[in-house]
């Protein structure tokens, strides 16, 4: 019963916490890829990116994210990516392993259409061995040290970005899956919905040394309730940017970041909640990155500029 219930909530609060198929991160302002697959080999490419986020810091055994990612531009209109992404909820956790292939097409000067598709796979599990290790509960011997697996479950997603100079505008369908989640031990199952996401941002160049680039993202689909987000980076002569960005209704976000030395980015973003305390609600996000290209410059570079 333990079992089935656990799985149940575990269900429940994947549904009503993660609208996108894949968690929730601030860092789209260092790496468009996490935005949308048809950034990869489209945007600044060559970057090692490894983000850690931390929500909830203030509620014990809140969700944790470990996000690892990488893209490229290949051979002349093509681009390649791949991420590994590792979720973790108390004794709850999700795995993502995904590759991306994009493609851009010019429709006429300065103006392109990106096409990005992503395919991989996801596994939830259930890690009873932590709930039962917890000092607060009494221990199950036929419980302990046995962990709940789903089944390996396919996913895609597909999108489509417009890109006119510093424009770019799009498109990106997620959670398209192949198959139900199900758990082996028990006979629960699941279908994942198939949610969806707009995005526009522009780039504003003053003086040559400073860029302003607002953007706005709108988040939707079935049985979840639609967010829009809006958000403004400030960069300095490409060394040094800060952001600002609002959520929802009540979700509010501050960031920062620089080049700090040759092929070194850091990136930090803040997250506060004003409609519950905020001591008890607040989301952290650290992104470390190796600027590959700057290591291993390429004379033919792929990627559209911003």
């Amino acid at each position: 019963m333990k079992n089935l219930l656990l799985i149940i909530s575990a269900m429940l609060l994947t549904i009503s916490l993660y609208g996108q198929q894949l968690p929730l991160t601030d860092n789209y302002f260092v790496d468009k890829y996490s935005l949308s697959s048809a950034y990869a080999g489209n945007s600044e490419n060559k970057n090692l990116l490894l983000s850690y986020r931390r929500d909830w810091s203030g509620v014990d055994n809140a969700p944790r994210t470990i996000r690892l990612s990488y893209h490229d531009g290949f051979k002349s209109n093509a681009g390649i990516g791949a991420k590994i992404i590792l979720d973790k909820f108390g004794v709850f956790q999700s795995f993502y392993g995904m590759a991306t292939y994009s493609y851009r097409i010019k429709v006429v000067e300065n103006k392109f259409l990106l096409f990005g598709l992503s395919a991989g796979i996801h596994q939830n599990s259930i890690n009873f061995s932590d709930y039962y290790n917890d000092p607060n509960f009494t221990s199950d011997p036929s419980m302990i040290n046995k962990d709940v697996k789903s089944t390996v479950r396919l996913v895609s997603d597909f999108s489509v970005i417009y890109s006119s100079g510093r424009f770019q505008s799009g498109l990106l369908f997620s959670n398209v899956s192949y198959s139900d989640f199900k758990y082996t031990d028990v006979k629960v199952k699941y279908s994942p919905f198939v949610h969806y996401q707009l995005h526009a941002n522009y780039t504003i160049m003053l003086d040559g040394a400073w860029e302003i680039t607002p953007i706005a993202i709108y988040r939707g689909g079935k049985n979840i309730q639609s967010q829009l987000e809006v958000a403004t980076q400030f960069k300095y002569n490409n060394r040094v940017w800060g952001n600002i960005a609002h959520r929802g209704k009540n979700v509010f976000c501050l960031g920062f970041g620089m080049n700090a030395s040759k092929g070194i980015l850091l990136n930090y973003t803040y997250n506060f909640f004003t409609g519950v305390t905020v001591a008890g609600f607040q989301n952290h996000e650290l992104t470390v990155g190796l600027k590959l290209a700057d290591f291993f410059p390429k004379k033919d570079d792929a990627a559209v500029e911003n």
